[in-house]
């Protein structure tokens, strides 16, 4: 009798257990599920946290990068002009015989200019004139036809005077260019004057107006073609006057290193 009613209570407990278990299972599940999602999560978050790490890295590095091109280049010394981007016309490299520049008039001036030239032109002009000077352009652009007039005219003065053609060539072309040879021709040189004083003489260069313009001309790109005492190498005479388009670059060195147009393209590549 004692036996049987052992067994039933362990029966009894047996069952007490099992329906405890049964109730409790889907909680025990649902704590599971969510331990499971919060490794996945937590494991995702670590993994982007690391792809975003690594291309923060990535961005700095390109940065750097950048920052250290950019300060080599800024470090490097300038090149010069390279040597067929400038334009030489002289008495042995005259201009082809179909050359024709692109214009463009300046209206206050009554001058054509190649079209290249037409803006820094303006705007040294300009400059000039908020420091109280006074230009004018007493020649521009030339054509062919007019240039062989001017050189007859001078030739024939000379000639009058008692030279032989020959010798009124010879002493004309020191300032008048032989035909082709002019760089007026090109649309790239200006003759510029005080506009209270319009001779082409010695007294033009101590003008304030050609004082300022020989000090500052470079800034523009223009350089002063015919220089003091480089006659045996341009074979013009000193023209105060005259200056010629040749770009930034190519012009602060003329001028800083005291050079003629030819002597710089024979420097260069």
């Amino acid at each position: 009798m004692k036996y049987h009613t052992r067994e039933k209570r362990k029966r009894m407990r047996r069952r007490r257990i099992r329906r405890m278990i049964w109730r409790m299972a889907p909680y025990a599940a649902g704590i599971l599920l969510v331990m499971m999602v919060w490794k996945l999560t937590s494991f995702a978050v670590r993994q982007l946290s690391g792809e975003e790490e690594i291309q923060q890295e990535e961005q700095l590095m390109d940065t750097e990068e950048d920052e250290m091109q950019e300060t080599f280049q800024e470090t490097e010394p300038p090149s010069s002009a390279k040597k067929d981007e400038i334009l030489l016309v002289n008495k042995t490299h005259p201009l082809p015989e179909d050359y024709e520049p692109s214009l463009k008039r300046i209206g206050d001036y009554g001058a054509d200019v190649a079209e290249s030239i037409y803006d820094p032109l303006l705007q040294m002009l300009e400059d000039g004139k908020k420091e109280g000077l006074s230009f004018w352009i007493a020649s521009s652009y030339r054509s062919p036809n007019r240039q062989r007039e001017l050189l007859d005219e001078d030739i024939e003065a000379l000639v009058r005077q008692g030279y032989s053609y020959s010798q009124a060539y010879e002493e004309v072309t020191k300032e008048t260019m032989p035909v082709g040879c002019s760089e007026h021709a090109t649309g790239l040189a200006v003759d510029i004057v005080a506009k209270d004083y319009q001779h082409l003489d010695e007294q033009q260069g101590r003008t304030e107006e050609i004082i300022w313009l020989q000090e500052h001309c470079s800034q523009y790109g223009f350089i002063l073609r015919y220089p003091k005492d480089k006659e045996d190498i341009t074979k013009v005479s000193y023209e105060s006057w005259h200056f010629r388009y040749v770009g930034e670059k190519a012009a602060k060195e003329i001028m800083s290193q005291g050079l003629t147009l030819e002597e710089y393209l024979d420097s260069v590549e």
